[in-house]
């Protein structure tokens, strides 16, 4: 490897999102109540490359996106399992080094989604957005 590379693995990476997001399931308007994202390993190990010759840091992030009411509320309907699976995907990101090693407003990228059997991959999109 030369000594431009720095490879990394990435751990304890979580995110919630308390108010979740509005969805359209069967032609009507629910909400997916508090959502939870993070590192998804049984699917593979989280990693990447900081490239300092191009000045570029890149990632691949194994994620899994679940969402525990709305989970509960369909379990308790007795609904199949798959609807409350977790969404599983691989989120593709890259962003700037700066001179401190740090990432420039941080990583960006999108996520490509397994199929679920609630949500279309066509219809569901993840994306990491350049920090402030």
């Amino acid at each position: 490897m030369s000594r431009d590379l720095v490879e990394f693995q990435i751990t304890n990476f979580e995110a919630h999102v308390p108010d979740g997001l509005p969805v359209m399931w069967q032609g009507c308007k629910i909400s997916t109540g508090p959502l939870d994202f993070g590192l998804d390993e049984s699917t593979g190990t989280s990693h990447g490359v900081m490239n300092y010759e191009l000045g570029l840091a890149s990632a691949e992030f194994h994620v899994s996106l679940s969402f525990p009411w709305l989970a509960a509320h369909l379990e308790a309907r007795e609904a199949d399992e798959e609807l409350i699976a977790p969404i599983r995907g691989m989120l593709q990101a890259e962003g700037e080094i700066l001179p401190d090693h740090s990432f420039n407003g941080g990583l960006r990228g999108s996520c490509k989604v397994e199929s679920h059997k609630m949500f279309s991959s066509e219809d569901l999109r993840i994306e990491v957005l350049p920090g402030l």
